[in-house]
């Protein structure tokens, strides 16, 4: 994504343009308050940083062209945001007015917080309690850096608690206004990433009609952000695409393998300093610098890790101590490395009865093969569950405004969609182990 500075067609504005997958050309006006605060938000060292994280992991692994950044995603989310804020200004001028730049700094500063290895992967790999570390850590560096918070001060005074409020879902704003980031159903991010992703991973299942989306959005009298009945096909359609995403680019079963090796990566690490504590690292020549060392230590990363540290932690980061460590004198932290460094992955088993709970008949068998062949259970075989949505959270749709006027939920007017919302009892699983044990074990899918 390249920015290029032009005149704006019919004006005499200078626009700056970026190339992008998702739509072709993209554009910010610095005319445009909001649009001149996102430019200027870029060129901060943590926006920078972004082009350092990997958007979707290691999906490259399986989808070779997949090794975009979360930089190029955030100035999409940020593009789609302006647009659907100047959309609705045309029917609800003074109600947008006093939310632009707010919103417009949220999308573009929304994933500032993402880490090393794969952004969502690294709440997986270091978080002991769960996700949501990276919204966490986002609205530190929004509130803690001293460069983001002047940009947007001298924008506008309380801008940047404002911004934060935004993110953190505060009550205290109108619905529509975090509607638009991360709203049920269809928001700038998800609006986003379906598309892009899709194009990286040369694949067709993320693409929809995103501008027919953008432009049937209104605020309803109660400011909610409603979707016109006229398009939704627009928003079904769209509900399909990001479920094709998941099922057949996020939740590839390969990738689980590869998600499950990073965590047993670290589990092993943490386990050696539980032991011999930090006699360990030259204990197994195990490299480790500074920021190396408080992400192990972490528990809940995103509230305790300095900005410094998190700062640190890009991809090339974790992938020189990958390198480093394939040549510890712990021969599972070895082994370990070299595989996901030479790509040879943990294989994948469906598990029929998807509980992934180690009484299950064929989990034990996996431990015991395991066991005869020299492979330590705790880091060879690894359940794996996957939800159907985004990190398991409950959503909702958009309302829709139909053509007489009401207001009514989607699911009423709309069963495919419906659908696609259910949550299933329960999650798919698969078992990740080495390639012997599966062999062993009679698997060939």
């Amino acid at each position: 994504m390249n920015a290029l500075r032009g005149s704006q067609a019919g004006g005499s504005s200078t626009t700056v343009s970026f190339a992008d997958v998702a739509h072709q050309t993209i554009f910010f006006d610095p005319a445009e308050s909001s649009s001149r605060l996102v430019l200027e938000l870029l060129d901060t060292p943590w926006m920078q940083r972004l082009r350092r994280i990997r958007q979707t992991g290691y999906t490259s692994l399986v989808f070779m062209f997949a090794e975009h950044s979360r930089f190029g995603h955030s100035v999409g989310v940020a593009y789609l945001a302006n647009e659907l804020m100047r959309s609705l200004s045309k029917h609800s001028e003074e109600q947008v007015a006093e939310y632009r730049e707010a919103v417009a700094a949220a999308a573009i500063l929304h994933d500032v917080g993402h880490v090393a290895p794969g952004s969502h992967l690294a709440e997986r790999v270091w978080s002991r309690s769960g996700s949501g570390e990276h919204e966490r850590l986002s609205v530190r560096v929004i509130r803690e850096d001293q460069t983001i918070r002047e940009i947007l001060e001298r924008t506008k005074a309380g801008l940047t608690e404002t911004v934060c409020q935004i993110l953190e879902g505060s009550d205290d704003l109108p619905s529509w206004v975090k509607a638009i980031i991360s709203g049920g159903g269809w928001n700038a991010d998800r609006g986003n990433w379906t598309i892009v992703d899709s194009a990286m991973a040369a694949v067709s299942y993320g693409r929809y009609n995103v501008f027919a989306l953008v432009d049937a959005f209104r605020l309803s009298s109660a400011g909610e952000l409603v979707l016109q009945e006229s398009r939704l096909d627009a928003l079904t359609h769209f509900f399909v695409a990001r479920d094709s995403m998941y099922r057949q680019v996020y939740q590839h079963r390969v990738l689980q393998g590869v998600d499950a090796l990073c965590e047993r990566i670290v589990l092993r690490l943490r386990d050696l300093l539980d032991t011999d504590g930090i006699g360990a690292y030259e204990k197994f020549e195990v490299f480790a610098d500074q920021t190396m060392r408080a992400a192990l230590r972490a528990h809940d990363y995103g509230a305790e890790l300095s900005l410094t540290d998190a700062f640190r932690m890009s991809e090339s980061w974790w992938g020189y101590h990958i390198e480093q460590w394939t040549g510890a004198k712990d021969p599972v932290l070895a082994d370990l490395s070299s595989r996901l460094l030479n790509r040879r992955l943990l294989k994948t088993i469906r598990l029929d009865i998807p509980t992934g709970e180690s009484d299950q008949p064929l989990v034990g068998l996996a431990e015991t093969i395991a066991r005869e062949l020299g492979f330590d259970p705790r880091y060879y075989v690894f359940p794996v569950k996957k939800k159907d949505k985004h990190r398991g959270k409950e959503e909702s749709a958009p309302p829709i405004l139909l053509d007489n006027g009401e207001i009514t939920a989607v699911q009423r007017v709309e069963p495919l969609i419906a659908k696609l919302l259910e949550r299933p009892d329960s999650p798919r699983a698969w078992l990740a182990v080495p390639k012997e044990v599966k062999e062993k074990i009679g698997r060939s899918r």
